[in-house]
Protein backbone atom coordinates (compact mmCIF):
# COMPACT_ATOMS: atom_id res chain seq x y z
CA UNK A 1 0.00 0.00 0.00
CA UNK A 2 1.24 2.97 -1.19
CA UNK A 3 0.78 6.54 0.86
CA UNK A 4 -1.15 9.34 -1.30
CA UNK A 5 1.66 12.52 -0.86
CA UNK A 6 0.52 15.17 1.27
CA UNK A 7 -1.14 17.99 0.15
CA UNK A 8 -0.09 21.61 1.66
CA UNK A 9 -2.33 24.34 0.90
CA UNK A 10 0.19 26.48 -0.45
CA UNK A 11 2.99 24.41 -0.90
CA UNK A 12 4.28 25.57 2.43
CA UNK A 13 3.97 22.58 4.84
CA UNK A 14 3.40 19.12 5.03
CA UNK A 15 5.50 16.78 4.52
CA UNK A 16 9.20 16.21 5.82
CA UNK A 17 10.67 16.50 2.66
CA UNK A 18 8.77 19.20 2.06
CA UNK A 19 9.66 20.87 5.00
CA UNK A 20 13.05 20.12 4.15
CA UNK A 21 13.00 21.36 0.84
CA UNK A 22 11.01 24.89 2.40
CA UNK A 23 14.35 25.06 4.47
CA UNK A 24 16.98 24.45 1.49
CA UNK A 25 14.87 27.44 -0.28
CA UNK A 26 14.98 29.74 2.84
CA UNK A 27 18.54 29.35 3.24
CA UNK A 28 19.05 29.56 -0.70
CA UNK A 29 17.32 32.80 -0.59
CA UNK A 30 19.20 34.17 2.60
CA UNK A 31 22.76 33.35 1.32
CA UNK A 32 21.68 34.86 -1.59
CA UNK A 33 20.73 38.27 -0.22
CA UNK A 34 23.21 38.37 1.82
CA UNK A 35 25.88 37.93 -1.19
CA UNK A 36 23.52 40.89 -2.75
CA UNK A 37 23.85 43.21 -0.24
CA UNK A 38 27.48 42.54 0.53
CA UNK A 39 28.40 42.89 -2.74
CA UNK A 40 26.81 46.62 -3.09
CA UNK A 41 27.87 47.66 0.30
CA UNK A 42 31.44 46.68 -0.29
CA UNK A 43 31.82 47.87 -3.51
CA UNK A 44 29.88 51.17 -2.58
CA UNK A 45 32.57 51.82 0.33
CA UNK A 46 35.82 50.58 -1.92
CA UNK A 47 34.28 53.75 -4.24
CA UNK A 48 33.81 55.87 -1.68
CA UNK A 49 37.52 55.29 -0.12
CA UNK A 50 38.77 56.20 -3.53
CA UNK A 51 36.77 58.92 -3.59
CA UNK A 52 38.13 60.43 -0.18
CA UNK A 53 41.16 59.86 -0.91
CA UNK A 54 41.68 61.51 -3.84
CA UNK A 55 39.72 64.49 -2.59
CA UNK A 56 42.29 64.63 0.35
CA UNK A 57 45.56 63.56 -1.73
CA UNK A 58 45.26 63.96 -5.14
CA UNK A 59 45.84 60.15 -5.95
CA UNK A 60 44.07 57.08 -5.79
CA UNK A 61 44.38 54.10 -4.29
CA UNK A 62 43.97 51.88 -7.28
CA UNK A 63 42.53 48.71 -6.41
CA UNK A 64 38.66 50.52 -5.59
CA UNK A 65 38.75 50.53 -9.15
CA UNK A 66 38.92 46.89 -9.73
CA UNK A 67 36.26 46.13 -6.79
CA UNK A 68 32.74 46.42 -9.35
CA UNK A 69 34.55 44.54 -11.68
CA UNK A 70 35.06 41.67 -8.91
CA UNK A 71 31.64 42.33 -7.15
CA UNK A 72 28.86 44.00 -9.56
CA UNK A 73 28.44 39.84 -11.08
CA UNK A 74 27.84 38.54 -7.62
CA UNK A 75 25.58 41.63 -7.07
CA UNK A 76 23.40 40.48 -10.30
CA UNK A 77 23.47 37.02 -9.74
CA UNK A 78 22.35 36.98 -5.93
CA UNK A 79 19.46 38.60 -6.82
CA UNK A 80 18.68 36.69 -9.85
CA UNK A 81 18.91 33.47 -7.35
CA UNK A 82 16.54 35.63 -4.92
CA UNK A 83 13.76 36.06 -8.45
CA UNK A 84 14.32 32.15 -8.95
CA UNK A 85 13.61 31.37 -5.11
CA UNK A 86 10.63 33.39 -4.75
CA UNK A 87 8.75 33.21 -7.87
CA UNK A 88 9.22 36.64 -8.90
CA UNK A 89 10.44 36.68 -12.40
CA UNK A 90 8.77 37.60 -15.57
CA UNK A 91 6.34 35.10 -16.63
CA UNK A 92 3.45 34.70 -18.89
CA UNK A 93 0.60 34.21 -16.79
CA UNK A 94 -2.28 33.89 -19.62
CA UNK A 95 -1.85 29.74 -19.83
CA UNK A 96 -2.25 29.34 -16.06
CA UNK A 97 -5.29 30.53 -16.25
CA UNK A 98 -6.56 28.12 -18.65
CA UNK A 99 -5.60 25.23 -16.79
CA UNK A 100 -7.26 23.44 -14.30
CA UNK A 101 -4.80 22.81 -11.36
CA UNK A 102 -3.78 18.82 -12.07
CA UNK A 103 -2.96 19.94 -15.53
CA UNK A 104 -1.22 23.52 -13.64
CA UNK A 105 0.52 21.01 -11.80
CA UNK A 106 2.15 19.10 -14.72
CA UNK A 107 3.25 22.00 -16.55
CA UNK A 108 5.23 23.87 -13.92
CA UNK A 109 6.90 20.54 -12.31
CA UNK A 110 7.68 19.95 -16.37
CA UNK A 111 9.09 23.46 -16.57
CA UNK A 112 11.07 23.41 -13.08
CA UNK A 113 12.37 20.03 -13.93
CA UNK A 114 13.32 21.95 -17.17
CA UNK A 115 15.09 24.77 -15.85
CA UNK A 116 16.99 22.49 -13.08
CA UNK A 117 18.40 20.29 -15.29
CA UNK A 118 19.26 23.24 -17.83
CA UNK A 119 20.80 25.19 -15.42
CA UNK A 120 22.30 22.52 -13.62
CA UNK A 121 24.30 21.82 -16.69
CA UNK A 122 25.03 25.60 -17.27
CA UNK A 123 27.03 25.41 -13.65
CA UNK A 124 28.73 22.67 -14.46
CA UNK A 125 29.71 24.40 -17.65
CA UNK A 126 31.07 27.58 -15.64
CA UNK A 127 33.82 24.90 -13.49
CA UNK A 128 35.54 25.11 -17.17
CA UNK A 129 35.11 28.92 -17.79
CA UNK A 130 36.30 29.22 -13.70
CA UNK A 131 39.48 26.89 -14.77
CA UNK A 132 40.39 29.43 -17.79
CA UNK A 133 40.14 32.92 -16.20
CA UNK A 134 41.90 31.32 -13.34
CA UNK A 135 45.68 32.82 -14.73
CA UNK A 136 44.13 35.94 -15.58
CA UNK A 137 44.49 38.84 -12.78
CA UNK A 138 43.32 42.14 -12.01
CA UNK A 139 47.01 44.24 -12.22
CA UNK A 140 46.31 46.24 -8.25
CA UNK A 141 44.38 43.65 -6.34
CA UNK A 142 46.41 40.36 -7.65
CA UNK A 143 43.01 38.51 -7.89
CA UNK A 144 42.16 36.00 -10.17
CA UNK A 145 39.14 37.00 -12.85
CA UNK A 146 37.96 33.56 -11.63
CA UNK A 147 37.23 35.17 -8.20
CA UNK A 148 34.06 37.47 -10.43
CA UNK A 149 33.21 34.49 -13.24
CA UNK A 150 32.58 32.00 -9.81
CA UNK A 151 29.43 33.99 -9.61
CA UNK A 152 28.55 32.19 -12.62
CA UNK A 153 28.62 28.59 -10.78
CA UNK A 154 26.55 30.40 -7.35
CA UNK A 155 24.45 31.76 -9.75
CA UNK A 156 23.58 29.17 -11.98
CA UNK A 157 23.51 25.85 -9.45
CA UNK A 158 21.31 28.29 -7.33
CA UNK A 159 18.50 28.59 -10.10
CA UNK A 160 18.77 24.83 -10.91
CA UNK A 161 18.39 24.51 -6.52
CA UNK A 162 15.78 26.54 -6.69
CA UNK A 163 13.53 25.00 -9.17
CA UNK A 164 13.79 22.10 -7.71
CA UNK A 165 12.87 23.59 -4.35
CA UNK A 166 9.63 25.15 -6.38
CA UNK A 167 9.20 21.34 -8.18
CA UNK A 168 8.83 19.95 -5.18
CA UNK A 169 6.43 22.61 -3.48
CA UNK A 170 4.32 22.16 -6.64
CA UNK A 171 3.94 18.59 -6.72
CA UNK A 172 3.15 18.98 -2.85
CA UNK A 173 1.04 22.05 -3.45
CA UNK A 174 -3.14 21.71 -3.06
CA UNK A 175 -3.05 24.42 -5.66
CA UNK A 176 0.23 24.91 -7.59
CA UNK A 177 -1.31 28.36 -8.63
CA UNK A 178 -0.72 29.49 -4.69
CA UNK A 179 3.07 28.72 -4.26
CA UNK A 180 4.20 31.84 -5.09
CA UNK A 181 1.10 33.79 -4.20
CA UNK A 182 2.63 37.17 -2.38
CA UNK A 183 1.32 37.94 1.82
CA UNK A 184 -0.87 40.56 1.42
CA UNK A 185 1.65 42.52 3.72
CA UNK A 186 4.39 42.06 1.36
CA UNK A 187 2.60 43.69 -1.92
CA UNK A 188 3.24 46.87 -3.17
Amino acid sequence: MTAAPVRAPDGKAGSPALRFTNLIGHVLDRLAILIAVSAIVVIFLALMAEVVVRYFTSAGLGWPNEVPNLLFPWLITGGIVVGAQRGAHIAAEALRSVLDAAKLRLLLMGINMLVAVSFAYLAWLSLQVIQITKVQVFPMTGLGQAWAYSSLLFGFGGIALAAAVNLIRVAYAADPRLVHQTETEHMT
